[in-house]
């Protein structure tokens, strides 16, 4: 049986060869645009002019007397210089996008903080441990992992890494606004808001840092890197954030955030929320008397009991302790603590005193009288410029006309 074949001319060949070109291209061209798209995910670079002046930033990777400094106890054991060699052979990646990206991201900084550089140049210093996070004055982040004592947290990677990273300088901005050795202090700097504190400044930068990652590497990476577990248990204040800040706050180079730092008024329930404790004073003079019940000692001074309800109740509170002067009060149901419950009286407390040392604070989720509210515990001493206009309650109630400029009391 014969099998017949078309053989095609060589004007028929000749087509079918361009078009078999043509085909391929089509599809690298669209391969093309789908790398592109998943590689942006909307990243909004156009918004931005790119006009102003920012430093110069270097990257310094060997720094040993730095490293030493952050954990001297530990290198009296260890060679630094072998935990500098492990550092240079890892921070590769972290380095080449830094001089890709960096100029990029202190251009956005600035353009939506609303605030200018007014460093010409400062240091990014790499480490392989710290007992943080990391700081923003001066410039230090760990590479390799988060140490307390004989236990080691792994530091965050790839864009949790980002985030971290442009977080720390994002404190940095922030912490330009007040320059006591030049003389600078921007009216902005004068706001409750901007005070120090895990639940203030810490939520400012936060917020900062997520709004230049998302034009930056992307909403969706950055939104995976905000919920990773590492965010997760180093932001005190992230109940406060995703309730005030978060998705509310939307920062823009036509409206930053200075912008919205002066919108809010100076007897806002954010405000007032967040405000640092102070001690009770005292009008009655001799020895103080003790709460029966609760021990001498101890810097909470409260305790709680299992209700009906399955909450731990506050039935004990030392008016002139921590607690009390934080907001907790007798009769509040303990719903939660950052977002996780305790069974307890001894988990609570525990808890409380870790976030304390390791966060800044920690923050209850108390019902109250039927309503269901946020108490911050966080240390008593912090740095107050003025007491007076801290706890001064006289401010028209949400009047905005009354915040901002250089007359923020009026």
């Amino acid at each position: 049986m014969q099998r017949w074949f078309y053989l095609p001319n060589c004007r028929d060949a000749c087509y079918l060869r361009h078009m078999k070109a043509a085909t391929l291209s089509i599809l690298v061209l669209f391969c093309l645009l789908l790398a592109v798209e998943s590689e942006s995910q909307d990243t909004y670079y156009s918004f931005y002019t790119y006009d102003g002046f920012i430093p110069q930033v270097s990257v310094n990777d060997r720094a040993a007397s730095l490293q030493t400094s952050l954990l001297p106890q530990y290198y009296k054991s260890y060679a630094v210089r072998s935990d500098l060699k492990w550092l240079r052979e890892n921070d590769t990646t972290l380095v080449n996008w830094w001089h890709l990206k960096g100029d990029t991201v202190l251009h956005l900084l600035r353009e939506l903080s609303g605030l200018e550089w007014y460093e010409t140049e400062f240091e990014i210093y790499l480490v392989r441990y710290h007992t943080s996070p990391g700081s923003g004055t001066p410039l230090i982040l760990p590479v390799g992992g988060l140490q307390r004592g004989t236990l080691i947290e792994v530091a965050p990677d790839g864009n949790r890494q980002i985030l971290n990273l442009v977080y720390q300088l994002s404190h940095r901005m922030l912490d330009q606004t007040v320059q006591p050795q030049t003389g600078i202090r921007l009216p902005v700097a004068d706001h409750p808001l901007m005070r120090a504190s895990a639940f203030r400044r810490d939520n400012l930068a936060l917020l900062l840092a997520i709004s230049v990652c998302q034009s930056l590497i992307g909403v969706d990476s950055t939104d995976a890197a905000y919920q990773s577990g590492f965010w997760k248990n180093h932001t005190p204040g992230r109940i406060l954030f995703e309730k005030y800040f978060f998705n509310q706050w939307i920062l823009t180079p036509d409206f930053t955030l200075a912008d919205w730092i002066y919108q809010e008024p100076w007897s806002s329930e954010l405000v007032r929320m967040t405000r640092p404790p102070r001690k009770e004073k005292r009008i009655v003079a001799g020895p103080r008397r003790f709460v029966e019940g609760l021990p001498i000692k101890g810097k909470l001074g409260f305790s709680v009991s299992n209700s009906s309800s399955g909450l731990l109740r506050v039935d004990l509170i030392d008016a002139y302790r921590l607690a009390y002067a934080c907001g907790l009060r007798e009769g509040d149901l303990v719903r939660r603590i950052n977002g996780k419950r305790s069974r307890s009286h001894k988990a609570l407390v525990e808890k409380i005193l870790e976030l304390l040392d390791e966060a800044g604070g920690a923050t209850l989720q108390v019902v109250r009288d039927d309503r269901t509210i946020e108490v911050l515990i966080q240390p008593l001493m912090l740095p107050i410029w003025n007491d007076e206009e801290e706890y001064y309650d006289g401010y028209p109630v949400d009047d905005s006309s009354s915040v901002g400029g250089d007359e923020p009391y009026q």
